[in-house]
């Protein structure tokens, strides 16, 4: 697991982790150390990066298709239609996408989202994003 030092003189606090000044923290999950100000001392084992899909998704009109997300305990899926009308298909809840209606999605557990649907009756193309989350 990465471990993370403070070479500060102040405290850094960042979602519940407190680092005192020198201290040295080996976390299993994405820490942003660069932008909090810590010191990475130790990169292995990897962390999964916390995006698991980012692109912008081109419909044919009538052609659906299935985005199967990779493996995290929990996702967020946001996805807006960035030209035409699409529709994201979550399990049985259908979400209608257009230039005025985009979605963002609480925390899901993975097993109830591990592919997801995307349609257009006339073409579209949706920008969608999918993060691991803790």
């Amino acid at each position: 697991m990465p471990t993370y030092k403070n070479n500060n003189t102040t405290q850094i606090y960042w979602r519940n982790i407190l680092w005192e000044p020198g201290e040295s923290r080996a976390l299993t999950h994405f820490v942003p150390h660069a932008d909090l100000g810590l010191t990475e001392t130790a990169s292995t084992p990897a962390v999964t990066p916390p995006v698991l899909i980012s692109e912008d998704v081109v419909l044919s009109a009538g052609v659906a298709q299935t985005k199967t997300i990779p493996y995290s305990a929990r996702v967020q899926i946001s996805a807006m239609a960035l030209s035409g009308t699409a529709t994201l298909s979550i399990g049985s809840k259908e979400v209608p996408l257009d230039s005025n209606a985009d979605y963002v999605s609480t925390a899901l557990p993975w097993d109830k989202v591990a592919s997801i649907g995307l349609a257009s009756t006339a073409g579209a193309t949706v920008r969608l994003l999918v993060e691991g989350v803790l």
